[in-house]
């Protein structure tokens, strides 16, 4: 999302696909330039074994072309320069992307995965941003870096033919969304990376589908005073297989947690909530955890609340990727996990926006009934992620 800065109108952009972005070449003057394809993975791994959870985030770029005259990666240039869209405009050539995503996700998992001890149970990619970066180069005798203006291989025009003759025209629209509120009309209210933006006139939430704003369904409880954030989760309701998770006393029973069931509790029904915000990947699955296990009960208000609001930045299809390693890291006891782990299936049913408060101290925004506090340096960070 971004505003204007003669107007103040706001737009929310997107891509049919993926975004694209390229490196803005250096090279000389009358330079025929052409652009390599690679792809970016930029999330959260997550690998579930028997014994502890592997948690990482990881920054990665790799060919998208079958060459051994370019460099295997991107190295930290897509997390160093100042990239830019890829669009029609552009001067040079772009070369077409020969292997798949689905291709390049799974080398990504089969390289990570070889340096972790086996048996693995479950893997995940939580929260991943996959993108197209296009890295200048240009023949001059050799072959050119056009961001360095140095040769990074002695290969010939002839040897490059094939490749540079399988080029791609650059039709990547991008499409503007005003964020203009679908109900009311007024001017909707997010952050740069906010994926749902709120109206505070007729309180109602919408994130983008399919080229336009569509309704989220979201809820809140109130704060007490003004001094509170509210923080976005994604409330599930989900059918959960080989285990019983349908109620709170099934949870109670599940992670054997330090209570005795009541009388009344198998009529509350069990909920996952998982953070709608971006943390990083040692936090996100302690929070999550910590608010499933709570089972927050209040009285839910329609809406989003006014106030301030963390805005959501994780996506609620990247959400229900987290619910199956939470599981693992509540299920008791230990020993059922390498049994019950490979072959669970959790199917989503419902979803709400939720934001729940929390009261803001000198470091940390703390809910005391959670027993959770998230530290204000940790949300900063996620920025980056």
């Amino acid at each position: 999302m971004f505003r204007c800065t003669f107007c103040r109108a706001g737009s929310y952009l997107t891509a049919p696909d993926y975004m694209r972005h390229l490196i803005p070449p250096k090279a000389p003057a009358g330079k025929n330039l052409f652009f390599i394809p690679y792809w970016r993975f930029k999330g959260m791994f997550f690998t579930c074994l028997s014994h502890k959870m592997e948690k990482r985030f990881i920054d990665v770029s790799r060919q998208a072309v079958s060459s051994k005259h370019f460099p295997l990666s991107m190295g930290f240039r897509g997390q160093t320069q100042k990239l830019r869209f890829a669009v029609t405009q552009e001067d040079g050539i772009f070369i077409k992307p020969q292997i798949t995503a689905d291709c390049f996700l799974q080398s990504l998992d089969e390289y990570f995965n070889s340096r972790i001890a086996k048996p693995i149970l479950h893997h995940a990619h939580i929260g991943e941003t996959l993108s197209l970066l296009y890295a200048p180069f240009y023949l001059d005798n050799k072959l050119y870096d056009a961001v360095l203006n140095k040769p990074v291989s002695a290969v010939s025009q002839n040897e490059l033919t094939c490749l540079i003759d399988d080029i791609e025209k650059a039709d990547w629209p991008l499409n503007f969304i005003a964020t203009l509120c679908p109900q009311c009309g007024w001017d909707l209210i997010g952050e740069r990376d906010s994926l749902a933006l709120t109206c505070g006139n007729c309180e109602t939430a919408w994130w983008e589908k399919q080229g336009r704003l569509t309704r989220i369904e979201a809820a809140h409880v109130a704060g007490s005073d003004e001094n509170t954030m509210h923080m976005p989760f994604w409330r599930i309701r989900a059918n959960v297989s080989h285990i019983d998770l349908n109620t709170y006393t099934d949870l109670v029973k599940t992670a054997n947690l330090a209570k005795a069931p009541q009388p009344g509790w198998d009529k509350i029904p069990f909920y996952f909530w998982s953070p709608a915000f971006k943390v990083r990947p040692q936090s996100l699955l302690t929070f999550a955890t910590q608010v499933t296990l709570t089972q927050p009960v209040e009285n839910l208000e329609t809406g989003p609340p006014k106030g301030r609001l963390q805005p959501v930045t994780m996506p609620f299809q990247e959400a229900v990727e987290t619910l199956k390693p939470m599981v693992s890291s509540f299920l008791r006891p230990r020993e059922r996990i390498s049994e019950i782990i490979p072959q669970l299936t959790i199917e989503p049913r419902k979803m709400l926006l939720v934001y729940l408060p929390f009261r803001e101290g000198h470091h940390e925004f703390i809910h005391e009934k959670f027993k959770l506090a998230i530290n204000k340096n940790i949300l900063a960070h996620s920025k980056n992620l």
